[in-house]
């Protein structure tokens, strides 16, 4: 991280502790952890490793060279860079350690998880589509909201489109991305990887919607998909805090206030919420990287 990001993401941080210790939401952490259902957290959790499975399976469509808990544990350290890492950089990660632990092809994994982010995007949009709906109902300028997003995705898809030919043969690399990206067109497995990123992400607003659920906001699925949505997008900002604390939140925020939220109200959910993610997330990193170096190991 360079020198000016580190100081940016440092800035941001302190004022985010300066705004927790202001409003008092310390305190009403540690009310809302005593008070909460850890049967539910225990549960969240469950389903939250169930999206981990899904998203190996997913990928072993075309990576079959890695085993299931290995993919399983990439993955778990994979997650965890990206949810520390500001701008989605956390992504390399993925090709650098099956490139190392397995030798596959950086330029193969590469392509494997980009489909795989474009069919999350597909996904995402299609169920942030339905929550809208259905949190339209209560409030109709929201249903600008899905037609903006399909758009942009319809001219980011044409654009990358446009990019990759526009620079084929005249790059090598390039015209690399192209040759291996054609093992995506497999119909069965285009559908597959379809169904798959369907079920993850509706997995993984189950469990959201359970850790919401265990600090006794009860806001339903489709409520819970378009709350999250909106922290979910802050991943990808260029410059955030350590962890992406402080952004996340203000996204969730933003995103409960849509719905009738008070912003004070919602800030401690925010930032339980967020919280208890990244836990979940450090405990899969870490159990996966000790797999992967027992592994390696007895290699």
């Amino acid at each position: 991280m360079k020198k000016t990001n580190l100081i940016v993401s440092a800035f941001i941080f302190a004022l985010f502790i300066y705004i927790l210790y202001k409003f008092d939401v310390f305190s009403q952490l540690g009310l809302m952890l005593k008070t909460a259902d850890y049967s539910l957290v225990f549960l969240s959790f469950l389903v939250y490793l169930s999206v981990y499975f899904f998203r190996a399976l997913r990928l072993r469509l075309y990576i079959e060279e890695v085993s299931i808990a290995e993919m399983f544990s990439v993955i778990g350290v994979h997650t965890f860079f990206n949810n520390i890492l500001p701008f989605r950089s956390g992504e390399t990660s993925f090709p650098i350690i099956l490139k190392k632990l397995f030798s596959i092809e950086i330029t193969k994994s590469s392509m494997v998880l980009l489909g795989a982010r474009i069919f999350d995007l597909v996904s995402l949009s299609i169920l942030f589509l339905f929550s809208l709906f259905f949190v339209s109902f209560s409030d109709r300028r929201l249903i600008f909201f899905p037609i903006i997003a399909v758009l942009i995705m319809g001219f980011l898809l044409v654009l990358s489109y446009k990019i990759l030919h526009f620079f084929k043969g005249k790059v090598p690399f390039f015209e690399k991305i192209l040759l291996v990206s054609a093992i995506f067109v497999k119909i069965d497995k285009l559908v597959m990887m379809f169904l798959f990123s369907i079920l993850i992400w509706s997995l993984k607003f189950t469990a959201f919607m359970l850790i919401l659920k265990a600090a006794h906001l009860n806001i339903g699925f489709f409520k819970t998909i378009f709350v999250s949505t909106f922290a979910e997008l802050t991943t990808v900002l260029p410059i955030h805090s350590f962890g992406g604390f402080g952004t996340f939140e203000a996204g969730m925020v933003g995103g409960f206030s849509l719905i009738g939220i008070d912003p004070k109200e919602a800030l401690p959910y925010a930032v339980y919420f967020h919280s208890l993610v990244l836990l979940i997330s450090g405990v899969m990193a870490i159990s996966g990287w000790i797999y992967l170096s027992f592994k390696v190991r007895k290699g």
